[in-house]
């Protein structure tokens, strides 16, 4: 999690909660049980597929997966040091819908969301595949991006199709340091905020990717340290360029390699975040998206990221050869029907 807590992605934006005391989540009404099983099974694959599309999908909207603190609620409890070992002990949870969000009212549980994946192994086959490959899913910073794919695990991970992420993350995040046989640290302190997007590479499936990154913020510009003549007569000269002076360098972005890697996508977006607010008001928002300036590094992104897979990757794609969904391979083997409604699920034309 970046520690600028207001530069998040820009579809949404941090309140408090209800000071009523009311969740801003409308309960659902229990659905009642009846008495003799409905032969689901029975009907029309393309009517099944239908409705585990009306079950999972968000057409239209973003599924914003979070896992952060309220700043608006005071923390009143840590969780234990052997609880951290094996998660981050922060608040998580999906969110679609409104603009304004509560990460104590508004966030919806996981399991929850994903209920019905527990009605048989063949719905959690099927509703795997509806859920992480027809939403977009949108992260807010490059640690909730880790921290998802962490949380999700490698076969659902190679499931997803659409995402977008912010490229916020936190600079004192750094790996422990190497000490010697004194006691002392050798070394500097390497940075590990753009670990997580190692996670790109096991995206097998992944199609679409929008990049939200601050290319014009007054802290982001290259060469801040430069004297403010020179910074003028540089601008003069660059003036019209894609890469002009006053603004980010976003070749030098850090962990941009891991986006540089990728092959098979069908396009490639990066919006500028600072533009999301309005100009010369840092406090008021628009959302707006707004292209980055240097078109000459989008089109090379996209020129690299576009590209076909190599053979033995785009074999590895394959619905069929993913990782399998359960412990046990043997566990569930899908009919030919069922291949049927995921493939309907899935885009096949990636790269060029």
């Amino acid at each position: 999690m970046s520690v600028s807590l207001d530069w998040i992605h820009p579809n949404i934006r941090l309140q408090g909660p209800d000071i009523a005391g009311q969740p801003r989540i409308e309960a659902e009404n229990p659905t009642p049980v009846p008495e003799v099983p409905f032969p689901f099974e029975r009907l029309p694959w393309k009517v099944q597929a239908r409705i585990f599309e009306i079950w999972l999908w968000k057409p239209g909207q973003l599924i914003h997966a979070l896992s952060r603190l309220d700043k608006y609620v005071e923390l009143v409890a840590i969780p234990d040091e052997e609880d951290l070992q094996h998660s981050s002990g922060l608040p998580r949870g999906f969110y679609w819908g409104k603009t304004h969000y509560s990460v104590t009212d508004d966030r919806r549980d996981p399991n929850d969301v994903l209920r019905v994946l527990l009605v048989s192994k063949r719905f959690f086959f099927l509703g795997v595949h509806c859920f992480y490959g027809l939403n977009t899913f949108a992260f807010s910073s490059l640690g909730e991006f880790d921290r998802f794919c962490n949380g999700t695990g490698e076969a659902r991970n190679a499931r997803l199709q659409h995402i977008e992420m912010t490229w916020q993350g936190s600079q004192y995040l750094t790996l422990p340091p190497i000490i010697n046989e004194n006691g002392e640290a050798m070394g500097m302190s390497q940075s590990r905020r753009t670990y997580g997007l190692y996670a790109l590479q096991d995206l097998y499936r992944l199609r679409t990717l929008v990049v939200h990154v601050n290319e014009t913020g007054n802290i982001y510009i290259r060469r801040r340290y430069e004297p403010g003549n020179v910074k003028e007569y540089m601008t003069r000269k660059t003036q019209g360029q894609p890469n002009q002076r006053m603004t980010r360098s976003l070749r030098c972005l850090q962990g941009l390699d891991r986006i540089h890697q990728l092959r098979g996508l069908q396009w490639i977006r990066f919006y500028d975040l600072r533009k999301a607010f309005a100009e010369g008001r840092k406090n008021t928002w628009t959302g707006e998206r707004v292209d980055i300036t240097d078109w000459s590094f989008m089109e090379d992104v996209t020129n690299v990221t576009t590209m076909q897979k190599m053979p033995s990757r785009l074999e590895t794609s394959k619905l069929e050869r993913l990782p399998c969904l359960f412990r046990n391979e043997d566990a569930f083997v899908p009919t030919e029907e069922d291949w049927n409604i995921v493939k309907g699920w899935y885009i096949d034309e990636g790269g060029r």
